[in-house]
């Protein structure tokens, strides 16, 4: 079954392991909601203390050599427990033929979860889980820089905080819109400022808080490295960003902060086609620019255009792909070279 993103969060809240279905594809350009994703499903599925044999991670590679491998796995229940989830990890291109396997007799006691990348419509496994009535395909996009306030305050209530909206403005600039990533800088906060439980009165989130667990002034040096790339200040970022690495910032960190300002680029500058001028489009900045960016953020736009901005967005989702699982030094040297990349595209 096919289910649109802006459902998908109330579908996974809503799940439960006596009515799961049979396969649940998990795909899209947003790696850390997939990912989150597929921890929330297996929390849910198992439960809290499952017999370890209940859980098996297979690589779609090993899938492909051996399609009926899937459903062996999810039909061999183990002693302890009364049921399994197997979790297939890669690109989820080369799993159709074990996912049409185990969609002809699936097993009454096992779920399969897929974790996919950002698969075309036209992709073999994606319309076999959309069209299947014991399968469902949930897409995950990156979150607009406009979703992610809300999304913010909605997780800090459930855990009985409010936020002051000057912290607000700020812990949505130094949030990325990886929704995994997000989800842990949240925590984060809410580790450090205490449990609470649902009988206490609501506390308050700071402007000190947000600086104490997410940090001041790396975030101003991602700044300084998010105008450089955007001005095509070749030698700036890479000064800057020896800077950031040295001062303990991985390479790859930047990335997150970098895409979400190629987003409201883009966003900002649909927005000037459209008739909005200038001023008004660039109100979209969350939290507003500081006066001093201004000037910087106005050259940006006459630099780039929304299709040079979508093909930036393409290239650091690559690299942020690529620096999943590779060494310290691989990461820097793909964040790096991205990096560089769209800083010397920008005035091209």
């Amino acid at each position: 079954m096919k289910l649109q993103a802006h459902k998908v969060a109330a579908w996974m809240d809503a799940f439960k392991a006596k009515t799961s279905p049979a396969l649940i594809l998990l795909y899209g350009p947003d790696a850390g909601g997939v990912m989150e994703a597929a921890r929330q499903i297996k929390n849910s599925y198992l439960g809290k203390s499952p017999d370890p044999l209940q859980y098996v991670q297979l690589a779609d590679s090993a899938v492909s050599g051996q399609p009926g491998m899937l459903l062996d796995e999810a039909a061999a229940i183990p002693m302890f427990g009364d049921s399994k989830l197997v979790h297939v990890t890669g690109t989820g291109g080369k799993v159709n033929e074990a996912a049409k396997i185990l969609l002809a007799s699936p097993p009454q006691q096992a779920l399969v979860v897929i974790e996919a990348g950002n698969l075309l419509p036209s992709a073999a496994v994606r319309k076999l889980a959309e069209g299947h009535d014991q399968a469902m395909a949930l897409p995950f996009y990156m979150l607009d820089a406009r979703d992610i306030a809300p999304m913010a305050r909605q997780f800090l209530q459930g855990e009985h905080y409010n936020i002051e909206a000057a912290a607000l403005d700020v812990l949505v600039a130094r949030l990325t819109t990886d929704r995994g990533v997000m989800q842990r800088d949240l925590e984060k906060l809410v580790m450090y400022k205490g449990l609470r439980q649902p009988s206490d009165e609501k506390a308050v989130i700071s402007l000190e808080d947000i600086d104490a667990v997410l940090g001041n002034a790396a975030q101003a040096n991602l700044s300084q490295l998010v105008d450089c790339v955007a001005g095509g200040q070749v030698k700036n970022a890479d000064h800057v960003l020896d800077l950031l690495v040295s001062s303990g910032t991985p390479a790859e960190a930047a990335l997150p902060a970098v895409r979400t300002h190629f987003q409201t680029l883009h966003l900002v500058l649909g927005l000037m086609e459209t008739g909005t001028s200038q001023n008004a489009a660039m109100s979209s900045f969350r939290p507003p620019l500081h006066f001093k960016r201004k000037p910087l953020v106005e050259n940006q736009l006459r630099l780039w255009t929304r299709r040079k901005v979508a093909r930036a967005l393409s290239l650091v989702q690559e690299a942020e792909l690529a620096c999943r699982g590779a060494s310290r030094g691989m990461a820097h040297a793909h964040a790096g070279q991205v990096l560089l990349r769209l800083s010397r595209a920008a005035k091209r």
